[in-house]
């Protein structure tokens, strides 16, 4: 049988069919035939001459292939030893050229996503081998470059028709795309100075919400022009002067009125506004000089006091004036001294610093934003700026563009507690709401930042608090005793906690408040040290 068996082996090898031989010679018996041997000598000499043709022909897997079956055959022959040198060396340099081939090809979508078309397409050029991925590539920067001229193109032609709003979104997406390409800044600057002449006009008519909505349209496209940027800054301290009547500050409204009159001047709306500013100042400054300004400042707390509830045992005789807040929650009053500020900072020891914001409405974003949001974070210009609504005891995301929540994308999200909220991947924070009797909600910054670092929470304030130890207070201070309690009552600040508090100096005991109510500090000075225990606490101007 084995006879008969190697006579089919001799047969199949010199016909070449080299595999049969080999699965042939392998049965047991075989190859110890003394046919046999000879026979794989022989047929290990021929699977290596055909492993040097798949070799040269540069089919490296057969060759491999080859090697193999002849080492079973033959052992570790040396030419056998060779053949497997060579072929490794082989599928190594291709490897090799497969990587380099592969980064440059990296190398060029790189080149087309920064702009720089020329040079993405002379590397391709230098790629020998892959035609198919070189020609998908090359297709790729063909479209960029086809994309970036459309966008040129209809950029001048909505400029020819002063297309302000389109003008500027397409030139947006030509610098994005051709960042150095000089026939994108001369339209830039040919719509910088057209727009700033519109918008100038519309300044100069008291038309701030046309000229805000031209300078959103075409600020991204006009980089940093200095005459638009003017504008901007002048839209800018209009809105700060709007903001500042709405709580009652005519000062402050009166020198960013100022600010206005220096970037337009000739403007009649702004010089008319400047004097009943003063007016109103004028006649606020009169009316405290005068009999109410009398009074002393110990009477008036003990009258908020007693009409909040809070019985003080002796008249507060300190020179310093509690801070007041007026209109609720959803619309502050501040401006001198002696108003809450809409936005104000808290500051615990061994906590950090946490910005409370008294709006139900707040609006975060970069802080180079055309928007201006009330939370300005350190970011890119091109992350959108979202809004949280507060409606009742409900939290709604709201935003122009889509923004991730928990990994989805959306841009219209009631807010639950541990949401987690990515404007970019470099810009996220997580919502909280961490006491259940309580709406006011926290904001952990996360991959976002403020301009003061050491702010890493940011409070949506809603009647009350908590401060103290525990996952369920809105600011943790885990050496604290018992918690406080900071809340908004008839227009005030209070402070309230079932241990002995010392504002400034002066100690609150819980025995001279109402039974059961604890300490009460009703109008908590700013930039006065709160004590309550081992804890210390300070509320200051953002």
């Amino acid at each position: 049988m084995n006879f008969l068996r190697v006579k089919q082996a001799q047969c199949a090898l010199a016909d070449g069919r080299l595999d049969e031989a080999h699965a042939l010679l392998s049965r047991d018996g075989v190859r110890s035939h003394r046919q046999g041997q000879r026979l794989a000598t022989k047929l290990v000499k021929a699977y290596v001459k055909r492993g040097r043709a798949h070799l040269e022909e540069g089919r490296l897997s057969e060759a491999l292939s080859d090697c193999q079956k002849a080492s079973v055959l033959g052992g570790h022959q040396k030419d056998v030893a060779e053949l497997r040198s060579e072929v490794v060396r082989k599928m190594d340099d291709k490897r090799r050229d497969a990587d380099r081939r592969d980064l440059t090809l990296d190398g060029a979508r790189q080149h087309a996503r920064e702009g720089f078309l020329s040079k993405g397409v002379a590397m391709l050029q230098g790629i020998q081998g892959e035609s198919t991925r070189v020609d998908r590539a090359e297709q790729e920067l063909e479209l960029h470059r086809a994309k970036a001229d459309a966008a040129i193109a209809r950029g001048g032609a909505a400029l020819d028709r002063e297309d302000w709003a389109a003008a500027g979104h397409h030139l947006t997406l030509a610098r994005r795309l051709r960042p150095f390409d000089r026939r994108v800044d001369e339209l830039a600057g040919r719509l910088s100075q057209e727009a700033v002449v519109k918008v100038r006009d519309a300044m100069m008519r008291g038309r701030v919400d046309t000229a805000q909505a031209l300078l959103r349209a075409v600020a991204p496209a006009a980089g940093e022009d200095l005459a638009i940027n003017e504008m901007r800054e002048a839209v800018g301290q209009v809105a700060l002067a709007s903001q500042a009547l709405q709580r009652g500050d005519a000062r402050s409204a009166g020198r960013g009125l100022r600010k206005v009159k220096a970037l337009l001047p000739g403007a009649k709306w702004v010089d008319e506004a400047i004097g009943l500013a003063d007016r109103i100042v004028f006649s606020r400054d009169t009316l405290e000089t005068g009999p109410l300004g009398l009074i002393s400042d110990g009477y008036a707390s003990q009258a908020q006091a007693v009409s909040s509830g809070v019985v003080r045992t002796s008249f507060d005789a300190r020179v310093t004036t509690p801070i007041a807040y007026h209109g609720g929650v959803d619309e502050p009053v501040c401006g001198s001294q002696n108003v809450l500020p809409k936005q104000f900072l808290i500051q615990v020891d061994g906590t950090g610093s946490a910005l409370a914001l008294c709006n139900a409405v707040v609006t975060i974003g970069p802080i180079s934003s055309p928007d201006r949001p009330d939370v300005g974070l350190i970011a890119d210009p091109s992350v959108p700026v979202v809004t949280i609504q507060r409606t009742q005891d409900d939290y709604f995301l709201r935003s122009p563009q889509q923004v991730k929540v928990n990994g989805k994308t959306t841009n219209d999200k009631l807010l639950s507690d541990g949401d987690k909220i990515e404007l970019s991947p470099r810009c996220r924070f997580k919502f909280r709401l961490p006491h259940a009797a309580s709406t006011t909600a926290v904001i952990e910054l996360a991959g976002a930042r403020l301009v003061r670092g050491d702010i890493k929470r940011i409070l949506l304030l809603d009647r009350q608090l908590v401060i103290g130890a525990g996952p369920a207070c809105h600011l943790r201070a885990d050496s604290a005793q018992e918690p406080v309690i900071l809340s908004l009552r008839d227009g005030r600040l209070m402070l309230q906690s079932k241990q002995t508090m010392k504002v400034g100096g002066d100690d609150h005991d819980p025995q001279a408040g109402t039974p059961g109510a604890g300490a009460g500090v009703p109008g908590v000075p700013m930039d006065t040290p709160v004590n309550f225990g081992s804890v210390a606490l300070r509320i200051m101007e953002a």
